[in-house]
C-alpha cells in the first residue's frame, strides 16, 4: 500500500497537522485550567461558596455553558439556598457533582480527540511499503523464500504476457462471417442484421465527424470513470483529481484533445523512443495483472472514444438481440395455439406477460445482457459494476431514522441469486404438490471463463466483428493503430533483456473502455449464437460465463460455445470451468455427462454441492484467505491502516464472497456465514490464558502497546469516525439486522405456491363444473369460429364437459401464473433490514446529529444503542469527540483509499 502522504495534498497535510497541534495545545490548556480552578473550588470551606466557584469555573471551561439551561437554574437555586433552609446542603452537593461530571465529560472527549490525533499522525507518518518485499533483512528464512517465490512468479507472469502479446493470432474473416451468417438464415434475422449495421454505421460515422466532442462535462465524466477503474497509479489518480478541481486545466485539455480528435484519421501513437512502460501490478482482489502505463492525455482521449462507442453500440446490440432471441425452442414448456385455446376454454385464461418467463427475459435484457458496456458517459462511475467492491464503511449511506432501507446489490450478487433461483425453478418443472417429494426434474449448470481473454484477444477477430456489425473502415483503421501499441517490458521484472519497445500484435489494454467495447462485441455473438442454437440464455459478466438449463440443452450449448471459441480464436480456462449435473428423479445420461465440462461450480467462497444443488461455503479456501489477512494485518504500520484493512477485507471481500443473504438461500445460509465468521475470528484471535480472544481486545492491546492508553470504552472501537470512533466493521451485525426477516426456507416458499396451485385447480374445476352447457358452448364459440367448431382438435367434444387434467394445468406455470412469478421474485429478493429499536433518549439525540448532517446507517445505530448507556454516562452525549476536533477531510480521503489483497501468486 502506498504511503498515506502520497494520497494527501501538501495543503491538506499542513492544515491537518496544524489542527492536531492546535488540539494538543487546547487539551493541555483545558486540563491545566481545570486543575487550577477546581483546586480553588476544593479550597472553599462553605458548600455555597464552593458551588458558586464551581459555577464560575464551569462558565469558563465548558464549551456549551452559554446554552446549558440547567446552569441558570442552579444559579437561582443557589441564591434561594442563602435565605431558604428548605434547600439542603445535600442538594447543593448534588448540583456540584453534576457540574463536575460535565467537566469530566469534556476531559474525556479531549482525551479521545488527543488519541485520535496521535492515531492520525501515526497513519500519516507511516513509511511507504513496496508492492512486493525487496529484502528479508529480518533474518526470517520464510520471508526470504516468500520474496524469492513472489519474484519468480512475477517474472513468469511477465514472460507469459510477453509470449502472448507480441505474436499475432490470425483468425479467418471468411470463417467468422460464414459461422455467423449460418445463424441468421431467415428473413426476420437478416432484416434485424441489416438494421443493426445501418444503426452502428450511421451513429459511429456521425460521432467521428464531430469537431469538438471534448468539453468540461465530457472530461469530468471520463476522468471520474477512469478513477473508478483499477488501472491508475496513486500519482496519476492524484493528477486526475487535480484536473477535476481546475476548470482552467479542463479547458486546456479539451482544446488539445479536440484538435487531436479533429484529425483522428491521422492519429498515431506518440510514445517516444522508449514506448509505453509495462509493469505488473496487484489489483484490489490481490491478483497480479500486467498493465500499460499510458500517458494521461492519451488515456483520456482513447477512454472517451471507447465510452462513446460503447454508448452507441449497446442499444443497437440489445435491439438486435430482442429481434432474434429464441425462447420457444422447448415445446413442452411453451403452450402451442391448441393448448392456449384449451386454457381459454377451461380457465377463461388469456395470455399475459405477467409471468416468470416475462420477468426472466426483462431482467436478463435490462440487468445482465451486455452489463459491462457503459450505457451513458456517466455509467462507469455511477453504474452497476461487476467488481463493485465498495465495503460500505465510509458512513455515506443516508437513511431515515425510522424507515429501514436496503442497499442495492452488485450485479454479481444479483447473478448469484438468479442462478440459485433458476436451479430451484428448473427442478420444480413437472413437479406438483402430489409429486413434490424427491429431487425433482433434471437441470445442469455450466460455469466457465476465458483464458487471458483481454490479453490474448485476436486483433483479426476484433476487426472482423467490427466490420460485421457495421463499423466503417476509418474506425477499424483507428483501432488497428491503437491496438498495435509500442510496449516496453524492459523494467517489468528483474534481469529482463533490454529489448526496447515492441509492437503489440494481440490483446487489448485491460479495464479500459476499449476493452469493454472490443471484448463485449466479440462475446455478444457468443450470447446470440448459443441462444439461437439452444434457446438458452448465457449469463455473462464480461468473460465469466454461466449457463443453466435442461441437461441436454446445456450440453448442446457447451458444444456450441466450444465451436464458437475455435472459430474466433478463444480458449477456455479449464481451471475455472466446471459443471453441476443434477439428474433429479432420473439417472444421469452418460453422453451428457461426457459432454459437460468437468470441475466444480463456485462463485466466491460458495461452492455448488453436486448432489443437493445447494451452495456451501468452501471452508478450506476461507481459512487460506484468513491466514493471509492475518499476515496483512500484522504488516500494518499504523492502527488506522489496520482498521482500514480489516474493514475492506471483512466489510467488502468476505461479505461479498459469502453471498449476500437472500430468500433463495434461506436462513441456513445466514447461519453458516455466522458460524464461519466465528471460526475466522477464533483463528485470527485465538484464546489466550483461558480468555476468549476478540478483535476488540486485540485493538485495545495495540493501542496500549503503541500509545500507552488503557481503559478505552468498547464504543471507541465500533462507533463511526463522525462520532469519534474507529469505525471498525463487525461482520455479525449486518447479518443480525436481516436474519429475523428470513422466516421460510426456499422449499417452503415453493411449497406454498404448490399448495396454492392445487387449491386453485380445485376451485377452477369446481367453477367449471357448475357452468351449464350453454355457457360453455358460448365460450367455445368465442375461442373457435363456427366453421372450425367441428374440426377443432384442441377441445374434443368428449372433453368439453370434463375439466382438463391437473398436470396440464401446472405444465405452463412459468408462462401463465402470476402467483408463480411472485414466488420467483421473492426467491431472488433480499431480506429487509430490521433496525434496532432506539430508546427515546437515543432517538432524540440522534435526530440532533442527523440535523447536523451526520448520516448513520443501521449498523451504526445498532452500536449507538448498544453503547448508549456508557456514552451518556462517561461523555454526556453520543459522540466521543466533538466534531470540530475531527480531521474530517483526511478521514474522508483515507476512507476513499482502497485496500488490495496481498495474496501470494
Amino acid at each position: 500500500m502506498a504511503s498515506p502522504t502520497s494520497v494527501l495534498s501538501k495543503t491538506l497535510q499542513s492544515i491537518t497537522r496544524s489542527k492536531i497541534h492546535e488540539l494538543e495545545s487546547r487539551h493541555k490548556s483545558y486540563e491545566a485550567r481545570k486543575s487550577d480552578l477546581l483546586e480553588k473550588v476544593d479550597a472553599a470551606t462553605d458548600e455555597r461558596d464552593r458551588l458558586n466557584l464551581l459555577l464560575d469555573a464551569f462558565r469558563e471551561l465548558y464549551p456549551g455553558a452559554r446554552t446549558d439551561e440547567s446552569l441558570h437554574n442552579v444559579e437561582r437555586w443557589l441564591a434561594q439556598s442563602r435565605y431558604d433552609a428548605s434547600i439542603p446542603v445535600s442538594k447543593l452537593v448534588s448540583f456540584g457533582r453534576e457540574l463536575r461530571e460535565k467537566l469530566d465529560h469534556q476531559s474525556r472527549k479531549l482525551n479521545m480527540a488527543h488519541l485520535y490525533s496521535r492515531l492520525l499522525t501515526e497513519w500519516m507518518d507511516q513509511p511507504t511499503t513496496n508492492l512486493t518485499p525487496t529484502s528479508a533483512d529480518d533474518g526470517d528464512s520464510d520471508s526470504f523464500e516468500l520474496v524469492e517465490r513472489q519474484r519468480q512468479r512475477l517474472s513468469e507472469l511477465v514472460d507469459r504476457f510477453e509470449s502472448v502479446v507480441f505474436e499475432p493470432l490470425e483468425t479467418s474473416d471468411d470463417e467468422i462471417r460464414k459461422f455467423l451468417d449460418h445463424r441468421f438464415p431467415d428473413e426476420k434475422s437478416q432484416k434485424a442484421l441489416e438494421e443493426l449495421r445501418k444503426d452502428i454505421a450511421d451513429e459511429t460515422s456521425s460521432f467521428m465527424s464531430q469537431t469538438s466532442p471534448f468539453d468540461q462535462s465530457s472530461l469530468t465524466s471520463c476522468i471520474k470513470g477512469l478513477l473508478t477503474e483499477d488501472i491508475l497509479s496513486d500519482e496519476k489518480q492524484a493528477i486526475l483529481r487535480d484536473f477535476l478541481e481546475s476548470e482552467v486545466a479542463q479547458a486546456e485539455i479539451a482544446d488539445v484533445l479536440n484538435m487531436r480528435f479533429s484529425d483522428i484519421k491521422q492519429w498515431q501513437w506518440d510514445a517516444g523512443k522508449d514506448g509505453i512502460r509495462v509493469m505488473p501490478r496487484v489489483g484490489l482482489n490481490g491478483k497480479y495483472r500486467v498493465w500499460a502505463d499510458d500517458d494521461i492525455l492519451q488515456m483520456i482521449f482513447v477512454q472517451y472514444i471507447g465510452v462513446r462507442l460503447c454508448n452507441i453500440v449497446r442499444p443497437a446490440l440489445k435491439t438486435f438481440m430482442k429481434a432474434v432471441c429464441k425462447r420457444n425452442l422447448d415445446g413442452s414448456r411453451v403452450p402451442n395455439p391448441a393448448e392456449t385455446e384449451r386454457r381459454r376454454y377451461y380457465l377463461n385464461d388469456f395470455p399475459s406477460d405477467r409471468n416468470v418467463e416475462a420477468i426472466r427475459m426483462n431482467e436478463y435484457m435490462e440487468t445482465f445482457f451486455l452489463s459491462q458496456l457503459p450505457a451513458t458517459e456517466t455509467s462507469l462511475f455511477g453504474g452497476n459494476h461487476y467488481d463493485d467492491d465498495s465495503d460500505g464503511s465510509d458512513g455515506s449511506s443516508i437513511q431515515d431514522l425510522e424507515t429501514p432501507t436496503q442497499k442495492k446489490s452488485g450485479i454479481k450478487q444479483q447473478l448469484l441469486r438468479r442462478l440459485t433461483t433458476e436451479l430451484l425453478v428448473h427442478r420444480l418443472r413437472d413437479v406438483t404438490l402430489e409429486t413434490r417429494k424427491g429431487p425433482g426434474s433434471p437441470v445442469a449448470l455450466v460455469q466457465t471463463d476465458l483464458q487471458w481473454y483481454a490479453t490474448g484477444l485476436s486483433h483479426s477477430t476484433v476487426y472482423s466483428v467490427m466490420q460485421y456489425v457495421g463499423f466503417g473502415q476509418d474506425w477499424i483503421d483507428f483501432f488497428k493503430k491503437y491496438l498495435e501499441s509500442p510496449l516496453n517490458l524492459d523494467a517489468a521484472s528483474d534481469d529482463r533483456p533490454q529489448l526496447g519497445p515492441r509492437i503489440r500484435k494481440r490483446g487489448v489494454p485491460m479495464a479500459h473502455a476499449s476493452e469493454k467495447l472490443t471484448g463485449e462485441l466479440v462475446l455478444f455473438f457468443m450470447d446470440v449464437v448459443v441462444n439461437r442454437e439452444t434457446g438458452i440464455l448465457l449469463y455473462r459478466l464480461h468473460d465469466d460465463i454461466w449457463l443453466l438449463g435442461e441437461p441436454s440443452r446445456a450440453a448442446k450449448a457447451w458444444k456450441c460455445m466450444q465451436s464458437f471459441a475455435q472459430v474466433f480464436g478463444l480458449e477456455f480456462n479449464r481451471s475455472k470451468t466446471g459443471s453441476a449435473y443434477l439428474p433429479g428423479t432420473s439417472k444421469k445420461d452418460p453422453e451428457i455427462s461426457d459432454t459437460l465440462p468437468t470441475g466444480s461450480v463456485s462463485i466466491g467462497f460458495l461452492q455448488l454441492d453436486q448432489e443437493t444443488g445447494r451452495w456451501t461455503i468452501n471452508q478450506k479456501l476461507v481459512f487460506a484467505h484468513v491466514d493471509q489477512l492475518k499476515k496483512q494485518l500484522d504488516e500494518c504500520n499504523s492502527v488506522l491502516s489496520w482498521v482500514q484493512t480489516w474493514n475492506s477485507c471483512i466489510g467488502r471481500f468476505f461479505s461479498h464472497t459469502f453471498g449476500e443473504p437472500a430468500f433463495c438461500f434461506g436462513r441456513e445460509h445466514v447461519n453458516e456465514v455466522l458460524d464461519t465468521y466465528t471460526k475466522m475470528l477464533q483463528r485470527l484471535f485465538p484464546e489466550a490464558n483461558g480468555k476468549r480472544g476478540s478483535v476488540v481486545e486485540h485493538l485495545k492491546g495495540l493501542l496500549h502497546d503503541r500509545f500507552g492508553v488503557s481503559d478505552l470504552p468498547d464504543s471507541f472501537i465500533f462507533l463511526p469516525e463522525q462520532l469519534g470512533g474507529l469505525g471498525l466493521r463487525n461482520p455479525f451485525v449486518s447479518l443480525f439486522l436481516i436474519r429475523n426477516d428470513i422466516t421460510e426456507t426456499p422449499d417452503e416458499i415453493l411449497d406454498e405456491y404448490l399448495k396454492w396451485e392445487h387449491e386453485s385447480y380445485l376451485e377452477q374445476k369446481k367453477s367449471f363444473e357448475k357452468e351449464d352447457d350453454k355457457y360453455r358452448y358460448r365460450r367455445l364459440r368465442s375461442i373457435v369460429s363456427p366453421q372450425e367448431l367441428s374440426e377443432t382438435t384442441s377441445i374434443k367434444e368428449s372433453e368439453q364437459d370434463i375439466f382438463f387434467p391437473f398436470e396440464e394445468f401446472c405444465r405452463f406455470r412459468e408462462r401463465t401464473q402470476l402467483k408463480y412469478r411472485a414466488a420467483y421474485e421473492k426467491l431472488q429478493s433480499v431480506p429487509r433490514t430490521e433496525d434496532i429499536r432506539l430508546s427515546t433518549e437515543v432517538g432524540r439525540k440522534l435526530r440532533a446529529f442527523l440535523a447536523e448532517n451526520v448520516q448513520l446507517d443501521s449498523e451504526k445505530k445498532w452500536f449507538l444503542q448498544l453503547y448508549a448507556e456508557e456514552l451518556l454516562r462517561d461523555f454526556g452525549s453520543l459522540n466521543l469527540v466533538d466534531k470540530q476536533f475531527l480531521p474530517v477531510g483526511v478521514l474522508a480521503m483515507m476512507r476513499g483509499k482502497k485496500v488490495s489483497w496481498n495474496m501470494v501468486l
